[in-house]
């Protein structure tokens, strides 16, 4: 794994990140049993990793991740980055009961919020745009988000411990 040539912001800014959030995630009070917490960032970052290996391979590369175009370390801290969010849209969603509008209107302040965090991560050059532009991310961050919650309620309807707790209609 290709290590960083040199250390600067972009580094720092993906180290402080997962500081802040897996704090975050770590402080919060408990709403799901642990398999269900681990599903939802698994599925987060999984989705945020083949959306990048497709959108910045060589033949298309909209953007590189990090410093170059190749797969290096701090690739791996960048997609791990990604899991709190979704672990926070989903607890959220659930802690606020949301139902109707309220949840379309959690998924746009949801992608306002990703659209934000990611305008700083290109500021700090973890992604270097190569023909991609933020509000492609915003069209991206909107359906993302979305499937995130069909995934999140699939696994409350199907978890033992989580059927008939906290349903909403989405």
């Amino acid at each position: 794994m290709i290590l960083p040539v040199q250390f600067d912001k972009n580094e720092w800014f993906v180290l402080i990140g997962l500081v802040i959030f897996y704090t975050a995630v770590f402080v919060l009070p408990k709403r799901f049993p642990l398999s269900i917490s681990i599903l939802v960032m698994l599925f987060t970052l999984t989705i945020a990793r083949i959306s990048d290996h497709l959108l910045s391979t060589s033949d298309i590369n909209f953007y590189n991740v990090m410093d170059s175009g190749k797969y290096e370390l701090f690739d791996v801290f960048v997609y791990i980055l990604y899991g709190p969010f979704g672990y926070f849209l989903a607890y959220f969603y659930d802690k606020w009961k949301l139902k109707g509008m309220m949840i379309q209107l959690y998924v746009i302040g949801g992608t306002v919020v990703s659209s934000c965090i990611e305008f700083l991560a290109v500021h700090y050059h973890v992604f270097d745009y190569k023909g991609w532009a933020l509000p492609y991310s915003f069209c991206y961050y909107l359906v993302m988000l979305a499937l995130t919650l069909l995934f999140f309620r699939f696994l409350q309807n199907t978890h033992p411990s989580m059927k008939g707790t906290n349903q909403h209609s989405l």
